[in-house]
């Protein structure tokens, strides 16, 4: 069975990451007004929203981590 090629797997890698900080963001949206919803408290919306911010980062830069040990290696 044949290797995948080393520019599609690096390709795919940071698309991934490239993907990860919106994709947090309009999930930290969703629980927020979930929840803005059932609380009845607007401010929930802007909290998720920042959480989810901040969760994508974090997520982001635990994986670049990942990455630069696994080179230096």
């Amino acid at each position: 069975m044949a290797k995948p090629d080393r520019g599609l797997t690096w390709l795919g890698k940071y698309l991934s990451l490239a993907l990860t900080l919106p994709a947090s963001v309009v999930a930290g949206y969703i629980v927020g007004t979930a929840l803005d919803d059932w609380l009845h408290v607007p401010l929930l919306r802007a909290v998720g929203i920042v959480l989810g911010m901040a969760a994508g980062l974090i997520q982001i830069f635990r994986e670049l981590g990942r990455d630069s040990r696994r080179e230096n290696k």
